[in-house]
């Protein structure tokens, strides 16, 4: 292939909510160079969202099935005695495995295959976990191109992953903690690049007016403001952040909380949970939560601290570098993504996750020291800037590509 030429390459996403995956691919095909690749998008997100977020470059909508999410009948089955363990799960399993990979699996990579040939693409990058790419893989195989999988979350250790994964040719780990699931995967190392997830610096920045956020909340210019972004789910720790908000508020009378996110992934039932806990304590307004907004830089630039409180490792923590960059402290749990990337101590603190004690009193600290947060603010916006900026992101995945196709 002549240099001067631009190399197709497909982009097989797999997710269908609004999440860190999809977030984090936008980031990366706006800075790609489109001098030398053309991206060509296939995913199950909204046509809404794509026609809004995804104009720039081609793009294709599919309807999906995920094993994991479509599993109704699998569950009803497994409920009886019969086949709930033993023999009859595993007959029930291999049933089940049979059919994917000849009614779902199978049809969904010869789709993939069909545009991969249309657009005559040199190489299949693989967004999100390999447990739902397969099709994605055997795609790359039918079209003999090579396939670039970049994990964004943990996958199983077990031998089916470990099978997908040796007919990856390049992987890419979006932090230290999902490298190390993969070398637990028998990975080789040189199969292996940590690349840092990044954000647009243009859609968080500063001095972004977020006056309005006053208004509609009802909140004090004096009072002081914290809060957790992300989806409502258990292991992102929205219940240790409310005991936590308690403890700060009672010591912060002018003190607000606010979660901001929705519930997504079928979890409508810990929401309400959320609900109840803020009532039990009698802090329906001083806890505010929002819903799903889109506002999200507004909505970090009107915070004192933006917290991250998952209570099982995170595979990277991307509403850190966003309110990083915003230049506010963060606290989050010690362990998985954040320990790449906040500085203890300097861009914010560390917690162990779970301990509500610790972490409230972090948060309260950065409320009443107001220089030491305003300085550990300013560290974390430097450290996005050169850290975890788009453009190095483009960067180092086009030489990933560069690599593997043997381009000069």
């Amino acid at each position: 292939m002549q240099t001067s030429d631009k190399t197709p390459i497909l982009f097989l996403d797999n997710t269908y909510t609004f999440g860190g995956a999809i977030n984090s691919l936008l980031y990366l095909l706006r800075a790609l160079d489109k001098s030398r690749f053309t991206p060509v998008l296939v995913t199950a997100q909204p046509v809404e969202f794509l026609h809004q977020h995804f104009g720039f470059m081609k793009w294709q909508h599919v309807a999906i099935k995920l094993p994991w999410v479509h599993n109704r009948i699998y569950k009803k089955i497994t409920s009886y005695i019969l086949f709930s363990s033993g023999f009859g799960l595993k007959c029930v399993n291999r049933i089940r495995f049979l059919y994917w990979l000849l009614f779902v699996t199978l049809p969904e990579a010869i789709r993939y295959y069909r545009i991969g040939r249309k657009n005559k693409v040199c190489l299949v990058h693989l967004n999100n976990i390999l447990g739902g790419q397969l099709a994605g893989i055997w795609a790359a195989k039918m079209l003999g191109v090579p396939c670039v999988a970049h994990l964004r979350d943990f996958e199983e250790v077990d031998g089916v992953t470990k099978f997908y994964a040796k007919f990856i040719d390049s992987h890419i780990a979006i932090s230290g903690a999902i490298k190390d699931n993969l070398l637990r995967l028998k990975i080789p190392e040189e199969k292996i690049d940590t690349i840092y997830d990044a954000i647009d610096l243009d859609d968080f920045n500063d001095q972004l007016s977020c006056d309005y956020l006053r208004q509609e909340f009802d909140v004090m210019n004096e009072g002081k403001l914290f809060g957790i972004f992300g989806r409502i789910i258990e292991w992102k720790g929205i219940k240790e952040f409310v005991h936590a908000a308690a403890i700060v508020i009672q010591s912060v009378p002018t003190a607000k909380a606010f979660v901001v996110g929705d519930c997504s992934d079928g979890e409508d039932g810990y929401l309400e949970e959320v609900r109840e806990l803020i009532a039990r304590y009698g802090l329906e307004q001083q806890i505010i939560l929002t819903g799903y907004r889109k506002d999200i830089a507004a909505l970090m630039g009107v915070m004192d601290v933006v917290v991250h409180a998952s209570i099982t490792p995170e595979p990277f923590g991307m509403v850190l570098i966003e309110g990083m960059a915003m230049a506010k402290p963060v606290v989050a749990t010690r362990m998985g993504g954040p320990l790449d990337i906040v500085v203890d101590n300097e861009t914010g603190f560390l917690v162990e996750p779970g301990n509500v004690v610790e972490m409230a009193n972090a948060i309260h600290r950065l409320l009443s020291e107001k220089s030491l947060a305003a300085a550990m603010g300013a560290s974390g916006k430097n450290r996005v800037a050169t850290m975890f900026a788009k453009e190095r992101y483009a960067q180092q995945v086009e030489e990933i590509y560069m690599r593997i196709l043997h381009l000069a």
